[in-house]
């Protein structure tokens, strides 16, 4: 997973943009962090969070973080133990 930190403030929240739309203002929040999936799925699939939704989603129901680096470890196990 690359992981890198967003420059262009015309890319915007892809979590902003669903929630709310991206012709809503609160849509349009510029993205903080650009993250490309190294999954056999989902290989150079591109998702960009603002710093918000990123912490969102790295943190569990009980308070405590899932990185994205661990996300991608347990998806390249998951792919291991399904034989692709």
């Amino acid at each position: 997973m690359t992981i890198t930190a967003n420059k262009d403030n015309l890319i915007w929240c892809d979590m902003c943009k669903l929630r709310f739309g991206a012709k809503h203002p609160k849509g349009q929040t510029p993205a903080r962090w650009i993250v490309v999936s190294e999954t056999m799925e989902r290989k150079g699939v591109t998702r960009s969070y603002c710093q918000p939704c990123s912490n969102e989603i790295q943190t569990l129901s009980d308070g405590s973080t899932w990185t994205f680096r661990q996300q991608l470890d347990y998806a390249l196990r998951m792919e291991q133990l399904d034989g692709i």
